[in-house]
């Protein structure tokens, strides 16, 4: 059985990047892997000394105390990433991932998510790999830069590091074009799908208990994120539209609005939700309104109509590339479209018979990179 390392972006309170996370290691250990994910301290003091800011006293008070929603979620989060994550020893900063000993592990892999959006890394090549052992094999599963272009002060850093990679897949087609156009690297690259999207459906049904979650009436499950682009007031606007036309609750996963600052709506919070209720609100859902890749990834692997609303430039295609790729072009929102054009409600059978042949097309890739 092959030993394999796994360092990814799990940190943050977000259920886009745990979920990934538990995904990669259920997948490789799927494939007859033996996965530890590598605990390494992100954000740490590099990023902090290059302006990141710090977690205040008040917001550590407030997680322990879990006093807002925000803060009742990621305690909910720390508790299933304790539960179900195969966690190495703490590693505080890069000097010491390169004075570990690696010599037990066959193999290191980082993906997917966002681990190569220099916004969020500052450089910090631990995501690259830099601490493996020149004779170690690397591998990039579904690995995003989440932006079309790297600055030009981190070009030489990541052209130096990805050069070393024994194999390397991305998210998205802007990760094909950064390698090799703007990088030179003469290196084979893959779209693979992101791992969320390797576990079918009835594979997360099955993977994560139910939850208490009873639904009542039909409802839209809105998932707005805005870090990184900003969708409203479109996204309301959309919401409105939606309810006009029949009586929906709203029910916010993330990005819950009083409804003064909302356009009227009304919304309920389930803001602190946890995975099992991440998954059943998903499941469950008449509709899915987001400004999120993995908000769009849950919906189309659950089957759910769809409205995905991306930014207007071409610097973020991470929503527009997956559903491209699934015959879903009509659930592509770019913000400021009349909503009457948008095609949401799609024929499910059809997206799920293409998102099978993706999958097995992306399985079949890491599978053959892994052994």
């Amino acid at each position: 059985m092959k030993k394999v390392g796994l360092i990814t972006i799990y940190h943050v309170p977000n259920y886009g990047s745990v979920l990934q996370t538990y995904a990669t290691q259920t997948l490789l250990e799927k494939l007859g892997c033996k996965c530890n994910i590598i605990n390494y301290k992100y954000p740490n003091e590099y990023h902090y000394s290059l302006g990141r800011p710090k977690q205040s006293i008040k917001s550590k008070i407030g997680s322990l105390l879990g006093l807002s929603a925000g803060h009742r979620k990621a305690n909910k989060l720390e508790a299933f990433k304790k539960k179900h994550f195969n966690f190495t020893k703490l590693y505080s900063h890069l000097n010491e991932l390169k004075t570990a000993n690696w010599e037990g592990y066959d193999m290191f892999v980082v993906g997917s998510d966002q681990v190569w959006k220099s916004k969020f890394t500052l450089g910090d090549t631990a995501f690259l790999l830099s601490f493996v052992p020149d004779y170690k094999k690397r591998v990039s599963i579904a690995s995003s830069f989440a932006t079309s272009s790297v600055p030009e002060e981190y070009r030489e850093t990541y052209k130096r590091e990805l050069e070393k990679f024994n194999a390397i897949s991305v998210r998205e087609n802007n990760g094909i074009s950064i390698i090799k156009d703007e990088l030179k690297l003469n290196k084979d690259v893959q779209v693979v799908l992101d791992p969320t999207l390797l576990l079918s459906k009835e594979d997360w049904l099955s993977a994560v208990p139910r939850s208490t979650f009873k639904k009542k009436k039909k409802y839209i499950l809105l998932y707005m994120l805005t870090y990184a682009f900003e969708p409203r007031p479109y996204i309301f606007e959309v919401l409105k539209q939606l309810q006009s036309q029949e009586d929906y609750d709203i029910i916010a996963l993330e990005g819950y609005t009083p409804k003064e600052r909302a356009n009227g709506i009304e919304m309920i919070n389930k803001a602190d939700s946890s995975i099992p209720e991440f998954i059943d609100l998903f499941a469950n859902a008449d509709v899915v309104v987001t400004s999120s890749f993995h908000g769009t990834a849950f919906a189309v692997n659950f089957g759910i109509p769809l409205i995905s609303i991306v930014p207007g430039d071409k610097g973020d295609d991470r929503q527009s590339s997956f559903l491209k790729n699934v015959g879903l072009n009509g659930c592509i929102a770019t913000a400021g479209t009349a909503i009457d054009n948008i095609n949401y409600r799609y024929a499910p059978k059809k997206a799920e018979e293409n998102l099978a042949e993706l999958r097995r097309k992306s399985i079949e890739w890491i599978k053959d990179k892994v052994h």
